[in-house]
């Protein structure tokens, strides 16, 4: 056989030449290659084969039972081949045309049964999580055994003919697993569900207190809290929830700083880089002082602080606050320029933040930017407003010159004194730890008039009336007297006494004889007119219930008792009456209808419209609670109607112009000159409603 074989290549290699014989030279110029075994001996059509040896080149070709077959490696000392298809058992031939190599023979054997997969465990797991499959036919070598999830590769880690430990690859996605032997190809029945790779991203928080909740942020997490496996420092800890994203464990009471390990079936094992620090938390126990303008520096004493100030920050209010230094029980900070009154945070250690148990209030320079009134009476209340003052009123010390005012009420920007027996000067103002500040004009003492004594008390238009009293001007150009906001002629005047002529038109109300540069007098009562009964307004025309209803007009009964009111059908109760005015209040149960008035012996009168029973409006909510002027704020509620000209909204006494109405909401923006107050809505022909709490205006920073 063996020289059949060289006949055989020399006559192949005599056709590639054209007939002509290879020199000796030449094939004595290339070495000759040597094969010492084959591995394997025996297998069936597929079976790759190596040839092991030396002086293995490409410049030999390889046969078996004559026929070519193209190498898929050669190696100096390594050839691999692949048994053909229609193999028998013959001899590897290493030919180069004029030498031949021969192996030991090659036993083919009956091609192998295709392998089968009957089980994936298990059957969920992430890229790069071992994966058991079990079955039948596997090659026994892990390197004959071509296994893919979709079209990605597997790596074979362990193989016997009845199971193969695979890797699932990166990127791979749900689907089956098929294996590639020599036998054929098998396929899984079901499919292998591929979940996200195990990972952790971030601790939150990254540094905790022993007993606290940490949560894992990551991907790849499955399972329950019973099946999911968390350890810090190597050491198990509770684990409360688990999601896809995130899984929440519960630290030790003896907890300690080190790496976190976290362990999902399915999923594999995954340990972070960084170290969980777990230590005590900072505590503030005492803030020195509770107060003070910016950039001045407070002493913060407590415990676990630390002695390294690049681990600590603190914040004011949000503001990040300087650290001046630090110890164990003891930080000081710098108040940072545009700081608000607020709660101070401590971290340290990348613990906390721990907040103080009240508020740090920040100081403002004290000012006093206006003065309302300017002049006044002894007894009379003034209102100081500017920035710096405290809201705790016995710290702020008043004064109208060297005189000490009572402070009546305090706010951080609004003083309310009392003006003090003594002569007109400048208001100065002390605040406790921040300063002193005076009016740069003085504040002018007056003795305002003093009405005693009105006669007759009542009567018509045109009735002269006597008003007696005190301090009234010496000169007549300085005085003028009105009567309901309405002038009133004065017919002769006295320092004591003066004579006016009631007009035209004219309702019950008091007189105010008002003198310049002194002030306003009022008489003690109200003065009657008395009129003809008529009924010129009901006002509001409509309202909810509880609405004040008030009945305009002339010569109604001022006797309540006497007064008989009707809503439709329905008999009221005045709750206040004058021979111009008529006040009820709109019950529970009525329905809308025409006021009716009736008194004995007098005219009975109709409203000309019916009135409407409406619904009240209610102010739910301000937003924001604090404000600045200028700034847009929105009033939650309902029954605001639709119309802006039918809403009045107010902070305080000011005015704040309407610019959007809804039935459910109220724009509006603060005015220049408003202060912090109460907001009040009023909604036309339907009332008005407040705030439960204050608005509060904030003072606008300069550039």
């Amino acid at each position: 056989m063996r020289l059949k074989t060289f006949l055989t290549i020399l006559l192949w290699n005599a056709t590639l030449l054209g007939g002509a014989a290879l020199a000796p030279a030449a094939a004595e110029a290339q070495a000759r290659p040597m094969i010492e075994h084959i591995e394997p001996t025996a297998g069936p059509p597929g079976t790759r084969v190596r040839i092991v040896g030396r002086g293995f080149t490409r410049a030999y070709q390889v046969l078996f039972n004559e026929a070519a077959v193209a190498p898929s490696e050669v190696l100096p000392e390594r050839i691999t081949v692949v048994v053909p298809t229609a193999g028998r058992t013959g001899r590897w031939v290493l030919s180069n045309g004029a030498d031949a190599v021969e192996s030991e023979v090659f036993r083919v054997t009956a091609p192998e049964p295709a392998p089968t997969i009957t089980a994936v465990e298990p059957s969920l797991a992430a890229p790069g999580v071992e994966v058991t499959l079990r079955g039948e036919h596997f090659a026994p070598r892990p390197t004959d055994n071509v296994v893919r999830i979709g079209a990605l590769p597997m790596v074979v880690r362990r193989a016997d003919p009845t199971s193969l430990v695979v890797v699932v690859p990166d990127g791979a996605t749900s689907g089956t697993v098929t294996v590639r032997t020599l036998g054929g190809e098998g396929r899984s029945t079901a499919e292998l569900t591929v979940s996200a790779r195990l990972g952790i991203a971030a601790l939150v928080p990254p540094a905790a207190v022993p007993g606290s909740r940490v949560i894992l942020r990551g991907s790849g997490f499955s399972g329950t809290p019973s099946t999911v496996r968390v350890t810090v420092a190597s050491r198990p800890v509770r684990v409360l929830r688990v999601t896809a994203t995130e899984v929440e464990v519960q630290l030790p009471v003896d907890a300690q700083t080190g790496t976190v390990a976290v362990e999902v079936p399915g999923a594999g094992r995954y340990e972070t880089a960084q170290s969980l620090v777990v230590g005590p938390a900072p505590t503030i126990r005492e803030v020195v002082p509770p107060q003070g303008p910016t950039g001045g520096r407070v002493t913060l004493r407590g415990t676990n602080f630390g002695s390294d100030a690049t681990r600590v920050s603190v914040t004011l209010g949000g503001t990040a606050v300087g650290v001046v230094s630090v110890a164990p029980n003891e930080l000081v900070v710098t108040v940072p320029p545009g700081a608000s009154s607020g709660r101070i945070a401590v971290t340290a250690n990348g613990i906390g933040p721990v907040e103080t148990p009240a508020d740090f209030v920040v100081l403002q320079p004290v000012t006093i930017g206006r003065v309302e009134p300017r002049a006044g009476d002894v007894g009379d209340r003034v209102t100081l407003t500017g920035t710096g003052f405290s809201a705790t009123l016995t710290e702020n010390t008043v004064a109208l010159g060297t005189v000490p005012a009572r402070v009546l009420s305090a706010s951080p920007t609004e003083l309310v004194v009392e003006v003090p027996e003594g002569r007109s000067g400048a208001w100065y103002v002390t605040v406790a730890g921040n300063g002193t500040f005076h009016t740069p004009s003085p504040f002018m003492v007056t003795q305002r008039p003093r009405v005693t004594a009105m006669e007759p008390p009542q009567g018509i238009p045109g009735t002269r009336v006597t008003l007696r009293g005190t301090h009234f001007p010496p000169d007549r150009a300085l005085v003028s007297v009105q009567l309901n906001g309405q002038e009133v002629a004065i017919e002769s005047f006295a320092q004591d006494a003066l004579v006016v002529v009631v007009p035209r038109n004219a309702q019950t109300g008091r007189f105010q004889v008002i003198a310049r540069l002194q002030g306003t007098g009022a008489t003690p009562t109200e003065f009657v007119v008395l009129q003809p009964v008529t009924l010129r307004a009901v006002e509001p025309p409509a309202g909810p219930v509880g609405t004040a209803v008030t009945l305009r007009g002339e010569g109604f009964e001022p006797d309540p008792a006497r007064l008989r009111l009707r809503l439709g059908t329905l008999v009221l109760r005045p709750t206040r009456a004058s021979t111009t005015e008529v006040v009820f209040t709109v019950p529970r149960g009525a329905r809308d209808g025409t006021v009716t008035l009736e008194s004995p012996g007098r005219q009975t009168v109709d409203s000309p419209q019916p009135f409407r029973v409406t619904l009240a409006p209610v102010l739910q909510a301000v937003t924001p609670p604090r404000a600045s002027a200028g700034q847009r704020i929105t009033l939650r509620g309902r029954n605001f109607g639709a119309v802006v000209a039918d809403v009045g909204v107010t902070i305080g006494p000011v005015a704040c112009p309407v610019a959007a109405v809804t039935p459910t909401t109220i724009e509006c923006a603060v005015p220049p000159e408003a202060a912090t107050g109460v907001v009040t809505v009023r909604v036309a022909n339907a009332g008005e409603t407040r705030s439960r709490a204050p608005l509060t205006i904030a003072p606008v920073r300069g550039p």
